[in-house]
């Protein structure tokens, strides 16, 4: 069972066990509806946009500074929708929190209702996997794209 606790300027779901969900309710931007044309507009190192699990994040000159496998390999899908890699590389729960702090939207005709969207989460790996999105070949596609990178490095 769950109830609600205030706290300062928010709504956080917790657990009866006192585990804190992190369903933020408030303090967090208005989600809008975006189309795949727009989605598409955002494709620069400086202004990079992906959708993943039909939410559109925003990520941000923060966020490419820190991401661990650079800005690269993000930026490679900004303006597209970059679930299947997403779930490819089986991103942790921390990394599927970290990606919930840059959605700034939905996708236009995603599957779910449009209520459920102004508050859906990117899933966690054990939901993405339940729901058959989590690859599951774990660090096989890194290695795989340094390896193809190292290739065409030697013969260039």
């Amino acid at each position: 069972l769950k109830h609600f606790q205030l706290s300062a300027s928010r709504v956080v779901e917790v657990r009866r066990d006192g585990l804190d969900e992190s369903r933020i309710m408030a303090d967090t931007k208005p989600r809008r509806k975006i189309t795949a044309d727009e989605l598409a507009k955002h494709n620069t190192d400086e202004d990079a946009w992906m959708a993943i699990h039909g939410l559109v994040l925003d990520l941000n000159k923060e966020f490419l500074d820190e991401h661990p496998g650079g800005p690269d390999v993000v930026t490679a899908l900004a303006g597209k929708d970059g679930t299947q890699d997403f779930e490819d590389i089986s991103h942790s729960d921390s990394a599927r929190e970290w990606a919930n702090k840059l959605v700034i939207g939905y996708m236009e005709g995603a599957a779910e209702e449009e209520e459920e969207l102004k508050t859906k989460r990117v899933p966690k790996h054990s939901e993405a996997a339940k729901a058959g999105g989590a690859g599951g070949i774990g660090a096989f596609v890194p290695a795989v794209v340094v390896l193809a990178l190292a290739i065409a490095a030697y013969f260039s």
